[in-house]
């Protein structure tokens, strides 16, 4: 059986570094869609981002991680964010979801332990495609705890320490089950 194990958490919490540094030690990793899709249409000077159209980029997301968990091949593979994240931001905004997302959100099922990490104001950044402020990543962070444990997802704080030992506590969540 795979594990599919999601890392999620506001932006700026340090997801990606974690990501990366798996993806460099060898495990199989699905990188964040968000990103790619926001600097896809900023290039293009398009609409489909989330603050100008929340409802049509989470169509697109949900549908770019669903393909991502379908590509699982090996035993352990590790997700930036998972399907359940775009629902926290469209709960954050009382933007309703469509039944067709919640379906797959349940048929479609990660590794019951959800690896958050938290709000981290001393590595939290802005940048091109990350325009939310401190204040607003601590609102999401609680609406990703409300929605993963709404799918009844145990929900895991990830400690505020170094990259590597992020990794090894993570690791060693997994390997208790």
């Amino acid at each position: 059986m795979n594990k599919r194990i999601v890392i999620s958490g506001a932006p700026g919490t340090g997801k990606t570094s974690i990501i990366t540094k798996l993806a460099e030690t060898g495990y199989m990793c699905h990188k964040e869609v968000s990103r790619e899709i926001i600097a896809n249409q900023l290039q293009i000077k398009g609409s489909i981002t989330p603050w100008q159209d929340l409802f049509k980029f989470s169509e697109i997301v949900i549908k770019k991680r669903l393909k991502q968990y379908k590509l699982a091949t090996n035993k352990i593979e590790f997700y930036d964010r998972g399907i359940i994240d775009s629902f926290a931001y469209l709960l954050k905004d009382n933007i309703h979801l469509e039944e067709e997302w919640i379906t797959i959100a349940r048929k479609h099922k990660y590794y019951k332990k959800v690896f958050i990490t938290p709000p981290w104001e001393e590595i939290y950044h802005t940048d091109h495609e990350r325009k939310e402020d401190f204040i607003s990543a601590t609102k999401i962070h609680s609406y990703l705890l409300e929605a993963y444990k709404s799918f009844n997802y145990k929900t895991i704080i990830v400690p505020k320490t170094k990259i590597q030992e992020r990794i090894n506590f993570i690791l060693n969540e997994i390997e208790k089950y």
